[in-house]
């Protein structure tokens, strides 16, 4: 922009930049060349015209430090003292310090330029010291001003003006930065991970900004370590291996940022020292060679010898100790070291009994290392002990007691001894004999059983207790033999083979009737011969039908159940009693007869046929007349009524009473007596007993009739009398007819016993429905019935008792038969495996003399039962696989058999493991590869296979509950070996990085990490840049541990990004590889540290008025000190002064 100056003459007009040295611009003023007043002066704010002051009160300004005499200070804007045209003029300008220079660093100069009269401060020339920031970084400084005016009278006034200046230093990169201390020292453990801080480094620059700002790095390039640029944090950027190298002494350098802009940076350097520790990374490993199993009891010295290794160095790879720390809790064995370095020798210190640990010994061995921290490792040694006949047979106890009948059939089973060995194999397999008290061979022993059996019929009467020496002689070698015995006390228990036999076998007592019941009647007497419960006798009654009489079991006393009858009942009872003992497993009985008569007694008094009589009877009958018969009938046989009048009647003695017959007649004139009635009481004896009075009414009439003597007046027949019937003549004929009928003689009466014939065994025994053969399960319980067999034995009484055995055939003992039922059932174990048919010679005795028997052969046939689990032939398999097998490679083939028949022994084969990555077939057991194999996923497996019988279950291969199928499995360990088949992978597609262009060389941007699962050389990872896109020598990558290292300086102005792509390679073969790209942001440092500096301060230049518009006035010129580029590129503008808005400038 431009503008014409006119002031209404052709006069030029001066024009003086004034550019302050810390201003951008320069600060335009104008001024005339003439003396007339300027109408151009753009000032608004003017002060007075005769006003001498400082523009302002405080100016800010800077100068670097160090700066070299004449430097003149940067004020923040211009400074000085307005010189306004007026008719006054101000002389002789000056400028001092009054203070805040005690030092006496600055000069203030005055220059006066057009009507501004400038303040400049400097430093002096010839002074011994410079600025020093870090000393002092402000001077406050005090400035008057001074000047002349004369007011055209020749009177000078003297002026004054003050204002403050404020110098601040600007500080130089001067210092360098220093280390505290100047030497470190770190010992790091040789498995320090990877990236992982060892130790910081610090120093100091007292310069500001970027000078005292610091950069770290190492004088020499390593790859083992790194360090923060910034921080000064050194990490660890390689393994490190105490063998390979113990010791590093490095170079850490500080270069303060400043030096960017320095030919010669300054920088310092401190020593870095790092002890390489050995770390214990080994823990020794135990390896064990056993020797021949020992013997118990032997004198055996060392089981096993041991070697233990380390393979670490130096005291880590020492053994401090191997010892025994579990398995031996009474400390039969010790390790001793051997002249061989790192060798042992277990040893025997105590005498081993098997016996005391059937299972051995599991000793765990711990080695001790010296390393600091010590390591340890564990290893299991297992100590099997060879068995020695050390031990004899021992039975479950030293006495047996047991008692057998005397009947008991030849081949009885009497007692199971039970016999234990505690050593193994053929020392503990024991046989029994028999060696004392059998002499006369009643018995024998299984000897594999341990079955004791009756060999002879044994007859207690002859000898009824025996005591058997049994003995038990186990199987070892010849010499080692041992053998125990024990005592078996057989009681053979007396058996009834004598019947009970009455003192008489016929009796005859007489009993009188209407004795009470419960009465004595006599007293029968049996005894038997044989001892115990078989001579002890109860005695019953036998009769047929019911009799009266009851006899009590155990006194033989015979007593009557009611009253009897002699009129009524039955007057002899022939009553069959019975004899029996209480033997066992039978009881013998005999009979005797006893008869019982009834003796009649008067037990009964008579009764009157007719009571209560009512009769009419003339006033004038003769005396003697006969009017009624009284009759009276006895129930007991024989006895002779009488009759009686008694008192209480017949007080006149008028009528009598014939005691033979029972008439009653007339004894006196009844035609003077007054009465109108009489009464008699009459009575009937039999002697003892009376009747009860019967009472006769008699009423007299007065009634003449002409009747001889010989007539019978009046009699019930004509109506004379009336009576009332008391039935006792029915009932008498009742009785009569029951008597009769109760003593008529019945067959019971005429049974007489029959004559014995126990003595005469004639008929042989004989089985009915003797079964062909019998089917057992295998499985079926102790005490399980097999059949009931039957016999029979035509013969009678003990002759016919019959007892059953198994008199051969029964090999394993696990039969027995109930010797009086017949029920054959099981006594041990059946075991198809064992033996799956038995010919059991079943025979039946008859107890009789001679003895009878016969026999039959029984088959029995054991069924197979699903109790055998399928058995591998191996129960434990390892085996590897490579992780590329394809789907049904054969890893084993399982193969298991089971001891069961038919379908209980078909097998089939499942997986129990769950993985989809391995099947098993379920017929031939083939283990193969199922799935996809990936060791990175899973790198071994247990795999439980299991065979299962009957075929896995029912025909339609489902589980039958009520006869599981068993099972058993085997344990397959796989282990997957890797191929390389996982390429390197990094976390992120890309990575970006912002870095500092002034960084040093040699730093770490990034660290750049890829996985690779793989094991062995396909695990081993290295980078490197692609070749597609280089780095351009800029950067560098560690193969080993992706650490990318700056390796030449960056300009943010030459290149602002860099891209490397990142190529990690696994040492796999073949090989595989990932890329992922690195994106690293150059980040832009300020190097604009100078500001443009002009020439001079003032720059004079003039213009004639009226002149056109872009008329070129003058060309001012700015120098800047920065590096060519951007920041060192000027620009121009005017900011001020008289001169804006007329004048413009090019920038």
């Amino acid at each position: 922009m431009s503008l014409a100056l006119d002031d209404g003459a052709d006069s030029p007009i001066a024009l003086n930049l004034a550019i302050p040295l810390s201003s951008p611009a320069p600060v335009l003023t104008t001024s005339r060349s003439s003396s007339s007043s300027n109408r151009f002066l753009l000032q608004r704010d003017e002060p007075a015209l005769d006003e001498f002051r400082f523009t302002s009160s405080l100016y800010n300004a800077s100068i670097p430090e160090n700066s070299m005499g004449k430097t003149y200070v940067r004020p923040n804007e211009k400074m000085g003292i307005e010189l306004r045209t007026s008719k006054r003029a101000f002389e002789e300008i000056k400028f001092r310090i009054a203070s805040g220079d005690k030092e006496k660093f600055f000069k203030a100069e005055e220059r006066v330029v057009g009507d501004f009269c400038f303040l400049l401060l400097r430093t002096r020339t010839g002074h011994v010291d410079v600025l020093n920031r870090e000393r002092k970084d402000r001077y406050v400084l005090e400035i008057k001003a001074t000047a002349r005016r004369h007011d055209g009278k020749n009177r000078v006034t003297l002026l004054e003006a003050q204002t403050t200046v404020a110098v601040t230093i600007l500080d130089t990169n001067d210092l360098n930065p220093l280390f505290y201390p100047t030497e470190y020292e770190a010992t790091v453990t040789e498995d320090t991970p990877v990236h992982k801080s060892i130790l910081k480094v610090s120093a100091e620059d007292a310069d500001l900004g970027t000078n005292g700002e610091i950069y770290y790095s190492f004088a020499e390039k390593t790859e083992q370590f790194a360090v923060h640029p910034v921080s000064g944090v050194v990490t660890l950027t390689r393994p490190l291996r105490y063998v390979e190298r113990p010791l590093y002494e490095l170079t850490v350098q500080a270069r303060d940022r400043g030096a960017l802009y320095r030919m010669t940076p300054r920088a310092s350097s401190a020593r870095l020292t790092i002890h390489v520790r050995q770390v214990n990374l080994h823990a020794p490993e135990i390896s064990v060679r056993h020797l021949p199993e020992i013997l118990e009891h032997s004198n055996a010295d060392t089981y096993a010898i041991v070697r233990v290794l380390d393979r670490d160095t130096g005291p880590h790879g020492e053994i401090a100790s191997l010892e025994i720390v579990a398995g031996d809790p009474d400390g039969h064995f010790r390790v001793r070291p051997l002249p061989t370095p790192g060798e042992y020798s277990i040893q025997v210190l105590k005498l081993l009994d098997r016996e005391a640990a059937p299972q051995g010994y599991n000793l765990t061995l711990r080695a001790v290392d010296r390393g600091t921290p010590p390591r340890f490792s564990y290893k299991s040694v297992p100590v099997h002990l060879a068995d020695l006949n050390d031990n004899a047979p021992i039975f479950s106890k030293e006495i047996y007691d047991v008692k057998v009948p005397e009947t008991a059939p030849v081949n009885s089973p009497v007692i199971r001894l039970k016999v234990s060995d505690a050593d193994q194999g053929k020392n503990a397999l024991v046989f029994l004999e028999i060696v004392g008290g059998n002499e006369g061979g009643e018995f024998y022993v299984n000897a594999d059983t341990g079955m004791l059996y009756t060999a002879v019929p044994l007859d207690a009467e002859k000898k009824a207790f025996y005591t058997l020496t049994v003995s038990a002689v186990d199987q070892g070698n010849a010499g080692t033999r041992k053998q125990s015995s024990a005592k078996v006390k057989i009681y053979v228990i007396d058996t009834n083979d004598n019947d009970p036999e009455f003192e008489k076998s016929e009796m005859l007592v007489y009993l009188d009737e209407n004795e009470p019941a419960g009465t004595s009647v006599c007293k029968v007497v049996a005894r038997d011969k044989d001892s115990g419960e078989n001579a002890y006798i109860s005695y019953s009654i036998d009769n047929i039908k019911r009799v009266p009489f009851e006899i009590d079991h155990f006194s033989g006393v015979v007593k009557t159940k009611q009253l009897l009858d002699y009129e009524t009942m039955k007057r002899e009872y022939l009553l069959h009693v019975r004899a029996n003992d209480w033997g066992l497993p039978y009881r013998r009985q005999s009979e005797m007869q006893l008869r019982i008569k009834l003796r009649n007694v008067n037990d009964n008094r008579p009764q009157f046929e007719k009571i209560d009589c009512v009769g009419h009877v003339s006033r004038y009958v003769q005396v003697g007349t006969e009017i009624i018969t009284v009759s009276a009938i006895d129930f007991d046989a024989g006895n002779i009524i009488t009759y009686r009048i008694v008192s209480g009647g017949n007080a006149d003695s008028c009528f009598a009473l014939d005691p033979t017959s029972g008439v009653l007649s007339v004894a006196c004139d009844l035609s003077d007596l007054k009465t109108q009635e009489m009464i008699v009481n009459v009575t009937a004896t039999d002697g003892t007993h009376f009747a009860d009075v019967n009472t006769l009414r008699i009423h007299l009439v007065n009634v003449k009739r002409a009747q001889g003597p010989q007539s019978k007046l009046l009699t019930d027949e004509t109506g004379g009398f009336e009576c009332r019937d008391t039935g006792v003549a029915r009932r008498l004929t009742e009785a009569i007819a029951s008597a009769e009928k109760n003593n008529m003689r019945s067959s019971e009466d005429e049974y007489s016993m029959m004559p014995s014939r126990y003595g005469e065994n004639v008929h042989a025994p004989e089985f009915l429905d003797f079964p062909n053969e019998i089917r057992v399960n295998e499985s079926a319980p102790i005490g399980y019935v097999l059949a009931k067999l039957a016999a029979r034995d035509r013969d009678l009484g003990y002759n016919g008792k019959l007892v059953y055995g198994i008199s051969a055939g029964d090999s394993d003992s696990v039969f027995g038969i109930d010797p009086d039922t017949g029920e054959l059932r099981l006594i041990g174990r059946l075991d198809r495996e064992r033996e799956d048919e038995y010919f059991l010679n079943i025979t039946v005795y008859d107890l009789g003399k001679p003895q009878k028997s016969a026999s039959r052969m029984l088959a029995v046939s054991v069924l197979d039962v699903n109790d055998n689990a399928p058995k591998f032939e191996k129960a434990l398999a390892s085996f590897r696989v490579s992780e590329a097998a394809l789907n049904g490679t054969v890893i084993f083939r399982a193969n298991a058999t089971d001891a069961d028949l038919g379908e209980n022994a078909q097998v089939a084969y499942s997986l129990v493991t769950d993985t989809s990555d391995f099947r098993v077939d379920r017929t031939t057991g083939v283990l193969t590869v199922f799935g996809k194999l990936d060791r990175e996923r899973q790198s071994s497996y247990e795999l439980r296979i299991r065979a299962t019988d009957k075929n896995g279950g029912n025909d339609k291969g489902e589980p039958d509950f009520d006869n599981p199928a068993l099972y058993s499995e085997a344990l397959v360990r796989v282990s997957v070996d890797d191929v390389n088949d996982n390429a390197p992978k990094f976390a992120l597609t890309s990575y970006t990085v912002k870095v500092r262009e002034d960084v040093p060389v040699w730093s770490v941007i990034a660290v750049i990490e890829a996985t690779d699962p793989d094991e062995g050389p396909g695990g081993i990872i290295e980078y490197s840049f692609s070749e597609e896109m280089e780095s351009e020598g800029f950067f560098g990558i560690d193969k080993l541990s992706g650490t990318i290292r700056s390796l030449k300086k960056l300009d943010f102005e030459e290149r602002q990004v860099h891209t490397l792509t990142i190529v990690a390679n696994d040492k796999g073969e073949p090989s595989l590889y990932s890329e992922t790209i690195l994106i690293i942001e150059v980040v832009d440092v300020n190097e604009n540290l100078h500001a443009p500096v002009f020439n001079d301060f003032v720059i004079s230049a003039s213009v004639s008025e009226n002149q056109p518009l872009n008329t070129l006035v003058t060309q001012v010129k700015a120098k800047d000190a920065d590096p060519p580029g951007g920041d060192s590129r000027i620009g121009y503008s005017i900011r001020g002064g008289d001169g804006v808005g007329l004048f413009s400038i090019d920038d």
